[in-house]
């Protein structure tokens, strides 16, 4: 195996914008020093070559210029994995550790080392090594660089740090989770903290944003997945995408309360769909009835129309300021949002195959009949 060390350290450095004066006065040697490495006439001390990897942010072994088998840590992280899954706790931290000591900076076995460490202090309790996996999550952090794993990220990374950090230091945590609090997916753990401190009204602030992006999201997920499983028009993906619809109905109706709110915009909606994949199923008695439902709603909707959903809905406890107003691109008000969801306006890239389109005609047949 032909090692290339010297053209590595060369080229990193060069990569970093640093001369061969600045990279020695960096690590306090001499500029013959770092000349040497590079011209092959010297090689660093073992603890050196860890330092400049570190400092470089890679590897030793991409720093040597060699690589580690890929097979080597797929059987290392198999082989821990395996135990952890038989609760073989002190045997797959021994492995961890022995895989740590042999590859020191490699991204791939720190971040597992880290996830083995997380995972015994939650399944055993052992608040013993709650730093240690802080420690291998902010290793891997600055080893982020290596990594080629799409699920893992710098985010992904930080929140996992912030969770452990509250388990000890719940402000230090805050300003962790509130540094990554990106369109609020932080917001319940944030919540949970500032209720742990006594800091109630702002606690219960969060939890309200956390049930507004629950709504939104569940709208996102139950219409978007019953829309795929309408596509194919097979007889038990329509029953599920009827299932799934009528989940996010329940979810809204056990939300909403006596007022006129998006939320009675969005059930009316839901109703339609719902009725849409009855007539698929040729069930035409339930459609009817969730049409007649939907239309009242619609009707009460449009006669005060609001997109906003702030003190209009069960469990809200949000601060004065926080009045979400929710817009979708169905249109203003209800009854022609339902319109467009027989003409398919907002999706005129993917539309309904013709055989489905069809198979709601009856749907919408009485739709139409019933707005006269």
């Amino acid at each position: 195996m032909q090692l290339n060390l010297s053209e590595n350290i060369k080229k990193y450095r060069k990569e970093m914008g640093l001369t061969q004066e600045e990279l020695a006065e960096a690590f306090g040697i001499t500029v013959g020093a770092v000349s040497k490495w590079e011209s092959r006439s010297t090689i660093p001390d073992i603890m050196t070559l860890v330092e400049l990897a570190d400092f470089f942010n890679i590897s030793v072994d991409v720093l040597l210029g060699c690589s580690i088998s890929s097979k080597s840590i797929d059987d290392i992280t198999k082989k821990i994995n395996t135990l952890l899954k038989e609760n073989k706790y002190d045997e797959a931290i021994s492995e961890t550790d022995k895989a740590l000591v042999r590859y020191p900076a490699n991204f791939n076995i720190i971040i597992e080392g880290a996830k083995t460490y997380n995972v015994v202090t939650a399944a055993c309790g052992y608040k013993k090594y709650l730093n240690k996996t802080i420690e291998l999550y902010e290793s891997a952090l600055r080893l982020i660089s290596q990594n080629t794993n799409p699920d893992i990220d710098e985010f992904s990374i930080r929140l996992c740090i912030a969770e452990l950090k509250s388990q000890n230091d719940p402000k230090e945590a805050l300003e962790e989770f509130k540094k990554i609090n990106y369109m609020g997916i932080a917001d319940i753990n944030i919540a949970k903290i500032l209720m742990e401190t006594g800091s109630y009204d702002e606690g219960m602030d969060r939890f309200t944003r956390v049930l507004v992006s629950i709504l939104i999201k569940s709208l996102q997920y139950s219409s978007s997945v019953a829309i795929a499983l309408v596509k194919t028009g097979k007889k038990a993906n329509l029953m599920e995408a009827r299932d799934i619809v009528d989940w996010c109905i329940k979810l809204y109706k056990a939300t909403a309360d006596k007022n006129v709110s998006y939320l009675t915009k969005m059930i009316a909606v839901l109703l339609v769909l719902k009725g849409m994949i009855f007539s698929c199923l040729r069930d035409y008695e339930n459609m009817r009835l969730c049409i007649d439902d939907a239309y009242k709603l619609a009707l009460k909707f449009d006669k005060s129309p609001a997109n906003g959903i702030a003190g209009k809905i069960r469990f809200w406890h949000a601060a004065d300021d926080y009045k979400p107003l929710i817009y979708d691109e169905l249109g203003s008000g209800a009854v022609q949002s339902i319109d467009s969801l027989f003409t398919q306006a907002p999706h005129p890239i993917s539309p309904m195959p013709d055989k489905i389109i069809k198979m709601m005609e009856p749907a919408e047949k009485y739709w139409n009949e019933v707005k006269k």
